[in-house]
């Protein structure tokens, strides 16, 4: 006998044995038989009687079936499924999993009618009406799409659907339409040509829509782009590329959200079902289920799944699950679910689980395993500990600390409150604790410190072996031996005396003092309050305007007296973080005059004016932690208003200057970064620090106050 023959008659024997086999085994639950007699017994108790008579176990939602309701049945060695039927009725449909019957409500039916297909130039134009099979209703916002070719549309308010397609490349063409509520249904219309093979189509249940649920996904997807998703949860597609100028117009078109691509260029911005390759995003990015390898944008990425490999954004980084590699933003990381590698940002890091290292201003941990390496750091696993004490140099120091026994960071405030011994100090460190006993412990720790004494040029480090002892519940006694490098620049009258510089140095740099010092002190310690699950936690999309005051002084510059105010417009996108626009008006007065140097090889123009006004407009990014607490980082430019100044123009060649009085403007970019608390009735009050940077050295720290008003 032939190989031919032989091969359909094993496929034969195939179906005709294996088959009904694997049938058998998945009906076996449903087609127990069982006998039951109940009258005027709860669903529920009902549904466990049936369970332990059948050795399985039942899974519903108590809202969608009616546990409570009273019934009565008797049926003797019935199926299982006809039990169901006869105790719930035909509104119910019944899965098997392992041990275990699903119950949920059936889907609703629907069916294409008044089919239409019509071809223009070797192109199929096929049009419909979608009604509900039961009612004959017809159905609005309905997606009806073809899978090889990705195209979609939706119904209109009379049911009506109009698709293009290519009559090319088809073997068979085959239109689904999907609603919520209702069970997908399919039309298929054969042709005679050959199936492309470069789609490769997933299928697979999702029922998260977390990203269209965010208020940036919100902000930046169209209502019709919204109800595709929502409406088709079961089709994914993989395509090697796509190319989009905003979301919507893609060269998937509105499907485009359903496509997983192996390189995504996105001009303005980009909507897809993920990426498995490289994305790069002019402005943004935004993929509903997992990114992998290199994801780029110059503004923000939102992935609604898992990012494996490196994630990099201009301003913001948000995955909705978990974090497999790298995130580095110039202002917000944020995962919802666990990080296991690096998140780099300047001003706030955000995780569930910590596994990895976070590098950033305030860093932000549910559960930390890992390393955050910060000026705050907010770990609900972890602790904070305030401590008051003195040291060698300084009579009075305040530092907070922030992180777990395993790694801490510590915001540093120093002072030498004397009448002729003045010293200041402000800085970081990094420690860890040894565990003695179960409550005393002893900290290592190195810091870092800018400290004034007449001039903020001078540069204190310090190595410290402290003890820590308890006291009494949460309090600490804290005392050891510190090492001691303090470059020095010379104090000024009425400062630290042991740091005057000696007419005679003539070394290169700064001299240098070092030595073995003390400090002790006391400390307290406590925990951060739990907060909720940071996955469901979605800030509001509120919109706010409100005005602020501003004032302040400089530091390392001119200004001696900074003082303004603004008008703010803040947005709120949802995930803790919102945007921020704001203009207004800034004075700096200067006991000296400030301005601007140009330099050539022959002659030198200088213009220099009293103090600097001007009109800062800025455009910011606002994380929350917690509901009140809040950091920001903001960008802009200040356009300098027209002031009378000293106009100096020096000639090398001649050896000679000339000076003359001028009206100028001068502008500059600027960068400002600020902490804050919002209260419920309006109010905000926090610091910020500016520096203009086209000046060179002018910066300020300031105290500002706000309100804002909801719209």
């Amino acid at each position: 006998m032939s190989c031919s023959a032989i091969v359909p008659k094993c496929i034969l024997i195939f179906f005709l044995f294996i088959v009904p086999f694997e049938n058998a085994i998945a009906q076996k639950l449903l087609e127990k038989q069982v006998s039951v007699d109940v009258f005027k017994q709860p669903i529920a108790s009902v549904l466990a009687d049936i369970g332990q008579k059948g050795g399985f176990y039942f899974s519903y939602n108590g809202r969608t079936v009616p546990k409570d309701s009273l019934v009565s049945i008797a049926s003797n060695g019935q199926t299982v499924y006809r039990t169901l039927i006869r105790l719930l009725g035909d509104n119910y449909e019944f899965e098997e999993r392992s041990s275990y019957i699903i119950i949920r409500p059936a889907l609703m039916r629907m069916a294409f009618i008044n089919t239409d297909i019509t071809s223009e130039n070797n192109n199929l134009s096929i049009s419909g009406i979608i009604v509900d099979e039961k009612t004959g209703e017809r159905l609005i916002n309905t997606s009806v799409y073809e899978k090889d070719q990705l195209v979609s549309t939706l119904t209109d308010e009379h049911g009506y659907f109009k698709l293009k397609l290519r009559s090319a490349n088809l073997d068979q063409l085959r239109l689904t339409a999907s609603r919520v509520l209702y069970r997908d249904t399919a039309l298929n219309f054969l042709n005679t040509v050959e199936v492309s093979n470069r789609v490769r189509v997933r299928n697979f249940h999702s029922n998260r829509n977390d990203v269209e649920a965010t208020a940036v996904g919100r902000f930046f997807t169209t209502a019709a782009q919204r109800l595709q998703s929502i409406n088709i949860q079961d089709f994914f597609a993989s395509r090697p590329y796509q190319v989009s100028l905003t979301p919507g117009l893609s060269s998937h078109g509105s499907l485009s959200s359903q496509v997983i691509n192996k390189l995504s260029l996105n001009l303005a911005g980009g909507y897809t079902a993920g990426v498995d390759g490289l994305e790069i995003g002019g402005l943004f990015n935004i993929n509903k289920r997992d990114t992998r390898y290199l994801q780029f944008a110059g503004i923000f990425n939102l992935v609604g799944g898992t990012v494996t490999g490196l994630q990099l954004a201009g301003v913001s980084n948000q995955t909705l699950d978990t974090l497999k590699g790298l995130q580095v933003s110039g202002f917000v990381n944020k995962a919802d679910s666990e990080v296991s590698g690096l998140q780099i940002a300047s001003l706030n890091n955000k995780a569930l689980v910590l596994k990895g290292v976070q590098i950033g201003l305030v860093n932000v941990v549910d559960t930390s395993e890992g390393v955050s390496i910060g000026l705050i750091n907010i770990i609900r696993n972890g602790f904070y500990r305030l401590t008051l004490s003195a040291n060698s140099l300084a009579n009075t120091n305040l530092s907070l600390k922030t992180g777990t026994h395993g790694f801490y960071s510590t915001l540093l405030l120093g002072a030498n409150i004397t009448g002729n011994d003045k010293m200041y100090s402000f800085g970081m460190g990094v420690g860890h604790d040894f565990m003695v006993t179960e409550h005393a412990y002893l900290s290592a720790e190195a810091a870092y410190q800018f400290a004034f004494t007449g001039h903020w040029d001078d540069r204190w480090a310090q190595a410290k072996l402290l003890l820590n002892i308890p006291l009494m519940k949460k309090v600490h006694l804290v005392a050891g031996p510190t090492y001691n490098k303090y470059s020095y620049t010379g104090s000024q009258p009425g400062f630290q005396r042991v740091f005057i510089k000696s007419r005679d140095y003539s070394g290169y740099g700064n001299p240098v003092k070092r030595w073995i010092g003390w400090e002790a002190g006391v400390s307290t310690t406590s925990v951060f309050s739990p907060q909720r699950d940071v996955r469901k936690a979605r800030r509001s999309s509120d919109l706010f305007i409100g005005i602020a005051g501003i004032a302040g002084c400089g530091w390392d510059g001119l200004s001696t007296l900074v003082y303004g105010g603004e008008i703010l417009l803040q947005k709120d996108f949802g995930g803790s973080m919102s945007g921020t626009l704001s203009g207004g008006y800034v004075r700096h007065d200067s006991d000296r005059s400030s301005g601007f140097t140009s330099i050539s090889e022959t002659q030198m123009v200088e213009f220099r004016v009293p103090g600097y006004r001007a009109l800062p407009f800025k455009a910011g990014i606002r994380t929350y932690s917690g509901k009140r607490l809040f950091f920001s980082g903001e960008l802009g430019a200040s356009v300098g208003l027209r002031q009378t100044g000293t106009l100096t123009i020096t000639d090398f060649n001649a050896m000679e200057s000339a000076q003359q009085r001028e009206n100028r403007a001068r502008s500059s970019f600027l960068y400002a970064v600020s902490s804050g608390y919002s209260f419920d009735n309006g109010l905000e009050g926090g610091i910020k620090f500016e520096d203009y940077t086209s000046f060179g050295r002018m910066k300020q720290f300031n105290v500002r106050l706000a309100y804002r008003i909801k719209l």
